[in-house]
């Protein structure tokens, strides 16, 4: 192990990092030896790790398998610092991280939401777009949350209630089979494997950071869809769902997403919906009230 992995594994096991960048998630979804760390400051201040990787026969950085963010890492800074102060911190962290980058011919990462200043990556030639995800920050009040569902959502829903059962599942096959069947449907495969995801499940069920759910009609028995959560002590996301083609029951994954906004009330957690910018996933993301949030997508 370099040294600049052990600082950062000893930087996460300090303090609060995101859950898709700590290091027993890289080592579920990347393997142990595939991923590195940058660090900066002294003590360490700031984060990036990376999957490195080969494609079309060269080296690549990309994002790892079954994860929406990588990216650099920076604390929340000290809001008692002149503003210009901590803008400055930030961006000098940044260069340190940026200049520990690996040496590869193509290099791609989503960044989380709360990374915002880009300045010093387009200095160092990244390229920059925005993408979005909806998040719903506060899950407390499920009455209200309910009533701000879109209308048409709330008739799905009241009608899924009569014809639905929805379990706890533990079991990633199960849940893997209908997530890939959605791919399947369009003829298209998971850009990962059932192993990845059987190493990630298991890490999650380890430190108890996840909760998968399934909905079955209620005459048959059948599993329709089913829907993965992984989360930390501030925020959930979903990991993946799936829809079984050959069962169709419209509003079974709508009443899923209504369990997980259940699931993230009690335990007052925010949830990031993890989505698509797909235009009929957005609706059904933003029917559910979600709050559109930019992240950066990098390159280079």
């Amino acid at each position: 192990m370099t040294g600049s992995k052990a600082r950062y594994i000893d930087f996460c096991d300090d303090h609060a990092v995101p859950l898709h960048l700590q290091p027993w998630w890289l080592d579920a979804v990347c393997g142990p030896d595939a991923w590195g760390a940058a660090v900066a400051g002294r003590p360490v201040a700031a984060i990036w790790p990376w999957y490195r990787t080969r494609r079309w026969g060269l080296p690549v950085v990309q994002l790892p398998p079954l994860t929406a963010y990588a990216g650099p890492w920076l604390p929340t800074p000290d809001p008692a610092q002149p503003a210009h102060k901590r803008l400055a911190s930030a961006q000098r962290l940044l260069t340190q991280l940026i200049e520990q980058l690996p040496d590869v011919f193509f290099f791609h990462q989503t960044c989380r939401p709360e990374i915002r200043n880009a300045l010093p990556l387009l200095w160092a030639g990244f390229r920059q777009t925005t993408r979005y995800t909806y998040v719903l920050p506060d899950t407390g009040d499920l009455p209200a949350l309910f009533a701000g569902l879109k209308n048409t959502l709330r008739t799905d829903l009241r009608r899924a209630d009569e014809q639905l059962d929805v379990e706890r599942s533990n079991n990633p096959e199960h849940l893997f089979d209908l997530h890939a069947q959605s791919f399947a449907r369009k003829g298209l495969r998971p850009p990962y494997t059932p192993a990845a995801f059987r190493r990630l499940h298991a890490a999650l069920e380890q430190r108890g950071r996840s909760a998968g759910f399934v909905a079955r009609d209620r005459i048959t028995g059948i599993a329709c869809a089913a829907l993965f959560l992984a989360f930390d002590a501030q925020q959930a996301g979903v990991l993946l769902t799936g829809v079984d083609a050959r069962q169709p029951h419209p509003g079974a994954l709508h009443r899923l997403y209504w369990e997980a906004i259940r699931f993230c009330s009690e335990r007052g957690l925010s949830l990031d919906f993890e989505g698509s910018m797909n235009p009929g996933i957005e609706r059904v993301f933003r029917g559910f009230g979600g709050h559109l949030i930019p992240y950066s997508r990098i390159w280079k």
